[in-house]
Protein backbone atom coordinates (compact mmCIF):
# COMPACT_ATOMS: atom_id res chain seq x y z
CA UNK A 1 0.00 0.00 0.00
CA UNK A 2 3.28 2.25 1.16
CA UNK A 3 4.17 1.70 -2.52
CA UNK A 4 1.14 2.02 -4.33
CA UNK A 5 0.49 5.81 -2.43
CA UNK A 6 4.19 6.79 -3.48
CA UNK A 7 2.94 6.14 -6.86
CA UNK A 8 -0.02 7.98 -6.29
CA UNK A 9 1.79 11.10 -4.99
CA UNK A 10 4.66 10.57 -7.90
CA UNK A 11 1.73 10.91 -10.81
CA UNK A 12 -0.34 13.82 -8.95
CA UNK A 13 3.09 15.35 -8.99
CA UNK A 14 3.58 15.22 -12.55
CA UNK A 15 0.27 16.10 -13.82
CA UNK A 16 0.83 19.55 -11.15
CA UNK A 17 3.90 19.87 -12.50
CA UNK A 18 3.14 19.57 -16.12
CA UNK A 19 -0.03 22.18 -15.80
CA UNK A 20 2.51 24.46 -14.23
CA UNK A 21 4.53 24.30 -17.28
CA UNK A 22 1.44 24.65 -19.36
CA UNK A 23 0.01 27.88 -17.55
CA UNK A 24 3.85 29.12 -16.51
CA UNK A 25 2.36 32.53 -17.74
CA UNK A 26 -0.57 32.64 -16.49
CA UNK A 27 0.59 31.17 -13.03
CA UNK A 28 3.38 34.14 -13.03
CA UNK A 29 1.20 37.38 -13.94
CA UNK A 30 -1.25 35.52 -11.24
CA UNK A 31 1.80 36.16 -9.07
CA UNK A 32 2.66 39.25 -10.17
CA UNK A 33 -0.90 40.78 -9.79
CA UNK A 34 -0.49 39.73 -5.95
CA UNK A 35 2.77 41.15 -5.12
CA UNK A 36 2.31 44.19 -7.46
CA UNK A 37 -1.77 44.49 -8.06
CA UNK A 38 -1.03 48.34 -9.60
CA UNK A 39 1.64 46.57 -12.24
CA UNK A 40 -1.09 44.76 -14.21
CA UNK A 41 -3.30 47.69 -14.17
CA UNK A 42 -0.35 49.98 -15.88
CA UNK A 43 0.41 47.44 -18.49
CA UNK A 44 -3.21 46.58 -19.77
CA UNK A 45 -5.51 49.29 -21.54
CA UNK A 46 -9.00 48.91 -23.77
CA UNK A 47 -9.22 50.19 -27.37
CA UNK A 48 -11.47 53.36 -27.13
CA UNK A 49 -11.93 56.41 -29.42
CA UNK A 50 -10.42 58.41 -27.29
CA UNK A 51 -7.34 56.02 -26.89
CA UNK A 52 -7.41 56.21 -31.08
CA UNK A 53 -7.64 59.84 -31.31
CA UNK A 54 -4.55 59.98 -28.96
CA UNK A 55 -2.57 57.35 -30.56
CA UNK A 56 -2.33 58.84 -34.38
CA UNK A 57 -1.83 62.29 -33.02
CA UNK A 58 1.11 61.14 -31.55
CA UNK A 59 2.09 59.58 -35.09
CA UNK A 60 1.42 62.50 -36.53
CA UNK A 61 3.50 64.57 -34.58
CA UNK A 62 6.13 62.23 -34.49
CA UNK A 63 6.62 62.56 -38.64
CA UNK A 64 5.73 66.53 -38.50
CA UNK A 65 8.08 67.54 -35.03
CA UNK A 66 10.83 65.79 -36.13
CA UNK A 67 11.49 63.68 -32.95
CA UNK A 68 12.66 60.38 -32.41
CA UNK A 69 10.25 58.23 -31.05
CA UNK A 70 6.74 58.81 -29.20
CA UNK A 71 5.04 56.57 -26.54
CA UNK A 72 2.12 54.46 -26.74
CA UNK A 73 0.35 53.41 -23.73
CA UNK A 74 -1.52 49.90 -23.90
CA UNK A 75 -4.94 51.43 -24.76
CA UNK A 76 -3.21 53.66 -27.67
CA UNK A 77 -1.46 50.25 -28.86
CA UNK A 78 -5.08 48.25 -28.35
CA UNK A 79 -7.01 50.97 -30.74
CA UNK A 80 -4.48 51.08 -33.20
CA UNK A 81 -4.55 47.28 -33.76
CA UNK A 82 -8.53 47.05 -33.73
CA UNK A 83 -8.74 49.77 -36.15
CA UNK A 84 -6.67 48.74 -38.86
CA UNK A 85 -7.11 45.22 -39.07
CA UNK A 86 -9.96 42.65 -38.55
CA UNK A 87 -8.10 41.30 -34.88
CA UNK A 88 -8.08 37.49 -35.01
CA UNK A 89 -9.78 37.84 -38.57
CA UNK A 90 -13.41 37.14 -37.04
CA UNK A 91 -16.34 39.25 -36.04
CA UNK A 92 -17.89 39.33 -32.76
CA UNK A 93 -15.26 40.33 -30.65
CA UNK A 94 -15.53 41.60 -27.18
CA UNK A 95 -14.10 43.13 -24.04
CA UNK A 96 -10.70 43.34 -25.86
CA UNK A 97 -7.54 43.75 -23.37
CA UNK A 98 -4.19 44.32 -24.39
CA UNK A 99 -1.79 43.49 -21.78
CA UNK A 100 2.27 44.59 -22.91
CA UNK A 101 5.13 42.52 -22.02
CA UNK A 102 8.73 42.31 -23.13
CA UNK A 103 8.67 42.60 -26.98
CA UNK A 104 5.38 40.81 -26.54
CA UNK A 105 1.31 41.37 -25.88
CA UNK A 106 -1.39 39.15 -24.07
CA UNK A 107 -4.77 39.86 -25.78
CA UNK A 108 -8.13 38.52 -24.22
CA UNK A 109 -11.26 39.20 -25.66
CA UNK A 110 -14.65 37.61 -25.44
CA UNK A 111 -16.00 35.57 -28.44
CA UNK A 112 -19.35 35.64 -29.76
CA UNK A 113 -19.11 32.02 -31.03
CA UNK A 114 -22.65 32.79 -33.16
CA UNK A 115 -20.47 34.53 -35.78
CA UNK A 116 -17.35 32.54 -35.69
CA UNK A 117 -17.16 30.46 -38.89
CA UNK A 118 -17.28 26.70 -39.01
CA UNK A 119 -13.77 26.01 -38.67
CA UNK A 120 -12.75 28.45 -35.80
CA UNK A 121 -15.57 26.64 -33.55
CA UNK A 122 -14.09 23.45 -34.63
CA UNK A 123 -10.70 24.19 -32.71
CA UNK A 124 -13.38 24.97 -29.24
CA UNK A 125 -13.28 22.05 -26.79
CA UNK A 126 -16.78 20.57 -26.40
CA UNK A 127 -19.93 22.40 -27.03
CA UNK A 128 -19.25 26.42 -27.96
CA UNK A 129 -21.00 28.20 -25.09
CA UNK A 130 -22.72 31.67 -26.33
CA UNK A 131 -19.51 33.51 -25.37
CA UNK A 132 -15.87 31.96 -24.96
CA UNK A 133 -12.65 33.75 -23.73
CA UNK A 134 -10.03 33.68 -25.37
CA UNK A 135 -6.33 34.36 -24.76
CA UNK A 136 -3.90 34.90 -27.32
CA UNK A 137 -0.04 35.39 -25.98
CA UNK A 138 2.99 36.10 -28.55
CA UNK A 139 5.81 38.83 -29.83
CA UNK A 140 4.77 41.89 -31.98
CA UNK A 141 7.29 42.81 -34.17
CA UNK A 142 7.24 45.30 -37.00
CA UNK A 143 7.41 43.93 -40.35
CA UNK A 144 7.25 46.45 -42.93
CA UNK A 145 6.39 49.59 -42.58
CA UNK A 146 3.10 49.96 -41.19
CA UNK A 147 2.11 45.97 -40.64
CA UNK A 148 3.47 44.62 -37.83
CA UNK A 149 3.45 40.91 -37.34
CA UNK A 150 2.18 39.18 -34.25
CA UNK A 151 3.21 35.91 -33.58
CA UNK A 152 1.30 33.32 -31.73
CA UNK A 153 2.98 31.55 -28.94
CA UNK A 154 0.27 30.70 -26.57
CA UNK A 155 -3.60 30.22 -27.19
CA UNK A 156 -6.17 29.55 -24.96
CA UNK A 157 -10.09 29.11 -25.10
CA UNK A 158 -12.29 28.10 -21.95
CA UNK A 159 -8.68 28.23 -20.04
CA UNK A 160 -7.54 25.50 -22.41
CA UNK A 161 -4.30 25.62 -23.93
CA UNK A 162 -4.91 25.50 -27.73
CA UNK A 163 -2.30 24.52 -30.60
CA UNK A 164 -0.60 27.81 -30.78
CA UNK A 165 0.39 26.95 -34.57
CA UNK A 166 -2.79 25.76 -35.83
CA UNK A 167 -4.78 28.51 -34.45
CA UNK A 168 -2.36 30.97 -36.74
CA UNK A 169 -2.80 29.16 -39.98
CA UNK A 170 -6.38 29.24 -39.49
CA UNK A 171 -6.19 32.62 -38.94
CA UNK A 172 -3.99 33.45 -41.37
CA UNK A 173 -6.14 31.56 -43.87
CA UNK A 174 -8.93 33.44 -42.98
CA UNK A 175 -7.59 37.13 -43.35
CA UNK A 176 -5.03 35.85 -46.28
CA UNK A 177 -1.66 36.72 -44.86
CA UNK A 178 0.98 34.78 -43.38
CA UNK A 179 -0.24 31.66 -41.94
CA UNK A 180 3.53 30.42 -40.22
CA UNK A 181 2.79 31.13 -36.82
CA UNK A 182 2.07 35.01 -37.29
CA UNK A 183 -0.85 37.55 -37.82
CA UNK A 184 -0.03 40.73 -39.88
CA UNK A 185 -1.71 43.46 -38.25
CA UNK A 186 -2.04 46.82 -40.03
CA UNK A 187 -0.37 50.17 -38.27
CA UNK A 188 -0.25 53.71 -39.76
CA UNK A 189 1.58 53.89 -42.49
CA UNK A 190 4.16 56.49 -40.77
CA UNK A 191 4.80 53.70 -38.32
CA UNK A 192 8.33 52.37 -39.31
CA UNK A 193 9.81 50.50 -36.21
CA UNK A 194 8.42 49.79 -32.84
CA UNK A 195 9.30 47.97 -29.64
CA UNK A 196 7.27 47.11 -27.24
CA UNK A 197 8.03 47.48 -23.51
CA UNK A 198 5.50 46.59 -20.04
CA UNK A 199 6.02 50.40 -19.62
CA UNK A 200 4.64 51.53 -23.06
CA UNK A 201 5.21 50.96 -26.87
CA UNK A 202 8.16 52.97 -27.88
CA UNK A 203 7.04 53.94 -31.78
CA UNK A 204 10.08 55.42 -33.92
CA UNK A 205 10.51 57.35 -37.07
CA UNK A 206 12.26 54.35 -38.99
CA UNK A 207 13.06 51.08 -38.35
CA UNK A 208 15.49 49.93 -35.18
Amino acid sequence: MRCLGRLVLLVILVLLLGAAWLYRDEVTRWGRGIVDPMSVVRRTGTPSPEALSSAQTKVVALTRAGGDSVLLNASELASLMVSGSSLLGVDGLDSIAVELGDRSIRVRSMVATSKLPERYRRLIPGTPSEFEEVIVVGDLTPARPGVAEWRFDRVMVRGLPLPADLVARVVGQATGTASDGRLEIALPPDVAGFRVRPEGVAIYRSAQ
